[in-house]
Parts: structure tokens; sequence; C-alpha cells
């Protein structure tokens, strides 16, 4: 619960930062930018008015062909004029002051009250120090090639920063008394305002300061306001639902579920509570539907153990008593056959011979297949020769073989230890042979094969018979399945015992066995594990 609730806290958590963080962060940027705007809006609107200020000034005095002022008063002080025309009043001498001069002297005067600057610019101006500078030189020349009224930018002077301001100065009728090189409406300069920016930079720095800690403290206090309710609304219910559904998993079911809160959460943890009800209701009776089977179960496994015990008691010893009286019949049969004579009682005899025979097989696969599955046979495991073994058996059933029109073909690949009861793999070896001489054709060949393969012997026997189903490969390894041939040979059925004895056998000796197709019959396969497989007197049925 620790690792589900961490996770979604944690997902809570960010959610509410990738939301709140950047939508608050434009919000601040954008306010941050306006302040920022309208703070040079504000220069920008003051440098505008102080120019239109100082030209109206100049106009003025231009108009009235200069003032006259004492020159010993602080506003005339400093620099020095190109004119001296002086004016003797009752109140001393006064000199005239033209538009450049008066312009100057403000300047210089606004300058000493640490306010600003200005100053005229001209192209061809007559006192030196008008000359412009690079800022006005582009300002001069934007105007011209543009046709603005106004250049501006934002510098540093001994270390401050200053806004630069200009504005273009045209020639008029007034001015061409003095500049006599002018042209009227034709730029003659321009006017440069120099306004203090550094208070402006310093106080959109200390905005920006303020913005960030009031946008970091309002997302601190948001992502926790958020998280705060997330918690207590949202991830504490599902806590307590987790836990509740836990409990149920285990198969501990709660009486009641409160959450409290009133809403959907509170209505799911009573949904919750009824359906833990429920189930627990229906395990309750499902336990007792499942002891009730598992007794009724348990005596029919009880019985079933018992009829199967009887019914193997029962083969054993039918197929045990069984062996006496056809003994004696098939001693009074080959006494028959050796003293009659006559051609059709022979024939008879021989008939009674040849179902005598079935007979004493069956009983004695019944026989065997009861001691097996009851573990009472007593296995004789002897390192002995397997294709020697194969080859008695071709050599034994070759006589068989014959009467039936088919061949026994078998190549001996040399010696083949194998660890073994060998009467038993015998008894599968002839069983396999049988088969295979029964159903194939007269005029076919059965094969032999033995091989090694990967630590074990395989033995191979191929036929020339109608084949196997697909779908009955594995079933005729089964008791009293007899699968029909996928071609119809028209021989009699076996009994269903001989695959199923001979699969005990091979599965007693740790090997396997199986059949396959091919295309023109069926190939019957065991395996047998290599005598050096096995360690020293241990025997196939004792590996674990």
């Amino acid at each position: 619960m620790r690792s589900f609730r961490g996770s979604l806290q944690l997902k809570f958590v960010s959610a509410i930062i990738c939301i709140v963080v950047p939508l608050l962060g434009i919000i601040f940027f954008w306010q941050a930018l306006a302040e920022e705007r309208q703070a040079w809006s504000q220069m920008i609107n003051q440098a505008r008015v102080l120019t239109r200020q100082i030209i109206l000034t100049r106009q003025w005095v231009s108009d009235s062909q200069g003032v006259f002022i004492r020159p010993e008063t602080p506003g005339a002080r400093g620099g020095g004029a190109f004119y001296s025309d002086l004016l003797d009043t009752e109140r001393g001498t006064l000199q005239r002051f033209t538009p450049s001069m008066v312009t100057k002297r403000l300047s210089l005067y606004s300058y000493s009250q640490n306010l600003y600057r200005f100053r005229l610019a001209g192209l061809a101006p007559m006192n030196p120090e008008n000359r412009p500078d690079p800022f006005e030189m582009a300002a001069i020349e934007s105007f011209a090639a543009s046709g603005s009224d106004e250049y501006y930018t934002l510098a540093r002077h001994d270390g401050e920063a200053v806004f630069q301001y200009s504005a273009p100065l045209f020639v008029d009728e007034t001015c061409l008394s003095c500049h006599k090189n002018y042209t009227s409406g034709t730029i003659s300069g321009c006017l440069s305002i120099y306004l203090p920016a550094q208070h402006v930079l310093d106080s959109l720095a200390h905005g920006r300061l303020q913005l960030f800690a009031s946008a970091l403290a309002l997302i601190v206090l948001t992502v926790m306001t958020l998280y705060f309710l997330v918690r207590h609304l949202v991830l504490k219910p599902l806590g307590t639902l987790e836990a509740v559904a836990d409990g149920i998993s285990r198969g501990e079911f709660p009486g009641d579920v409160r959450i409290g809160s009133g809403d959907e959460m509170d209505r799911l943890g009573r949904a919750l509570q009824d359906m833990s009800g429920k189930l627990e209701e229906g395990r309750t009776r499902l336990e007792e539907k499942v002891r009730s089977a598992t007794s009724e179960l348990a005596r029919a496994n009880e019985e079933l153990q018992t009829v199967d015990r009887l019914k193997t008691e029962f083969l054993a010893t039918m197929s045990h008593e069984l062996r006496s009286p056809l003994t004696s019949i098939r001693g009074g049969l080959d006494y028959l056959r050796r003293t009659e004579t006559a051609p059709d009682r022979q024939d008879y005899l021989q008939i009674m011979d040849k179902n005598l025979r079935r007979l004493v097989h069956l009983v004695t696969d019944i026989f065997d297949i009861t001691r097996i599955e009851a573990d009472k046979v007593q296995w004789n495991f002897t390192p002995a020769d397997l294709s020697e073994l194969v080859g008695e058996i071709v050599e034994i059933m070759d006589q068989q073989a014959a009467d039936d029109g088919v061949r026994l073909l078998f190549r001996p690949p040399g010696p083949m230890a194998v660890n073994m009861d060998v009467e038993r793999i015998e008894q599968v070896l002839v069983n396999l042979t049988d088969n295979a001489i029964k159903y194939s054709p007269r005029g076919g060949t059965v094969e032999f094969a033995v091989s090694p393969a990967g630590g074990e012997i395989r033995v191979e026997v191929r036929d020339q018979g109608p084949g196997i189903a697909p779908e009955d490969r594995e079933a005729i390894f089964k008791k009293f399945h007899t699968a029909p041939s996928s071609g119809g040979s028209g021989k009699p059925g076996g009994t269903g015992l001989g695959l199923a004895i001979c699969s005990q056998i091979v599965r007693a000796h740790g090997g396997r066995i199986w059949v396959e197709g091919h295309g023109g019959g069926s190939v019957f396969c065991f395996t047998l594990p290599c005598a050096e497989a096995h360690g020293a007197g241990e025997s196939p049925r004792s590996r674990p």
C-alpha cells in the first residue's frame, strides 16, 4: 500500500507542478515584460515631452531674434559666445543669446541639477562643439533615409545607463539669418536628450526580483494547498479502500468500511463493504460445498481403489487359473494332431490350435499387465547387447514372417550395450515384430534399426502396413485401445494390451516409446539408456 500511495502522491505532485509552475511562470513573465515595456514607454514619452518643450523654447528664442541675459547670472555661465551683442540697461549690461546658446545653457543648467542634459548637433555647425557624435550621426542618417521623427537607444556612459533620444531639427526662415549655408525645409541636425536610466534598470531588476519571489511563494502555496486537498480528499480514502481490498484478497472480510467524506469515495466504500459481505457469504457456501464434494470424492476414490484392487486381483487370479486348463487343452490338442490323420480333422485341429494360441496370448497379456500395474514384477537388469537381441528376435520370427509372405531385414550395427531385463525387452521386440508382420502386406518388408542417440540406444521397427492415424498415435499405448488402421488392412485386431505392456516395460527401463508415420506404413520406436549412463549396480527403475 505504501508503494501505491507513494506512486500516486508522486504522480499528483508531478502533475500539479507541471500545470501550475508553467502557468504561473508565463503569467509572471508576461507581467515582467509588461512592466518593462511600460517603464521604457514612460521614458520615451518623457523624452518626447522634453524634446517638444526644448524645441518650442528654441523656436521662441529664434522668433524673438534671441534674448538678452545678464552674463553673470548662474544660468548664463559656462561656454563662450560667437556674438557680443550688448545692451546697456538700468539694471546693467545684458548680452544677446542665440537659440543655440540658450539651448546649451539650459542643458548645462539641467545637468547641474542631476536631471538630464541635451545638446544640439548640426551637419554644418558654426560652433565646433555642436558637431554630431556617432549616435547623433546615426540618428541624422536615419531621419534622412526613412523620414522617421525619432531615434533612441540605451547606452552606458561612465558606468551608468543612459537613455539617448534624438529628434530632427529642420531649417526655417529664422535660421537662415545666421546660417547662410542651410536650405529652408532641410534637416540641419538633431536635438539629443540624455536621460539617466540606471534608476529605471534598478527598478526593473527590483521588480523582477519581487515578481520572482511572489511567483515562487504563490507556486509553493498553490502546490501545498492542492497537495493537501488531494491527500485528504483522494489519497487517504484510496489508502483505506486499498487496505480493505488487500484484506479481502487475504480472506479478511471487514464488517464496516467508513470513509466519512460523504462523496463518491464514501459510496465506493459502502459498495466495497457490500461486495465484501457477499464474497464472505459466497466463500462460506463454497467451502461447505467443497467439504461435501471432497468427502464424496474421498469415498468415491476409496471405492474406485477397492474396485481396481479387486479387478487386478480378479484378473491376476483368473489369468493364473486359466493357464492350467489351457495347458491341458494344448496337450490334448497336440496329441490329437499327432494321432489323427484325416485331412478334414487336421484342418479343424489347426483352427483350434490357432485360436488356442490367441487365447493363451490373451491370458498371458492380462497376467503381465496386472502384475506390472501391481508392481509385482521381479526385474532382472543386466548389461546386454541390444543389437544382438534384435538379431535373435529377427532370426526366431523369420519363419512366421515367411509364412505370411513378409521379409524381415536387419543390418547389425555392432555391439550396443544396454542395462536391461532381457526377457522383458525380448517381449517388447516380439510384440512389435508380430504387429509389423500382421499389418504388412504379402511381399512386404519389415526393417529393424538400432543406433545410438545421445546417451540412449534407439530401436526402430518399420513396417509397410496401412499406417496409424495421427490422432491415434498416443492412444494406442493405452490399455484396451485398438485403433483402426488408417488404410484398413482386413487383419483381425488385437486385444489392446500388447502395446500397453510394451509401454510399461520401456518406461520401467527409463526409456520411452512412440510411433511415427512414413509414406508406406508405421515406424515404432523406443529408446533405452546406454549401459554407461547408469552407475555401478544401478537399475533404471532406481533412478529418480
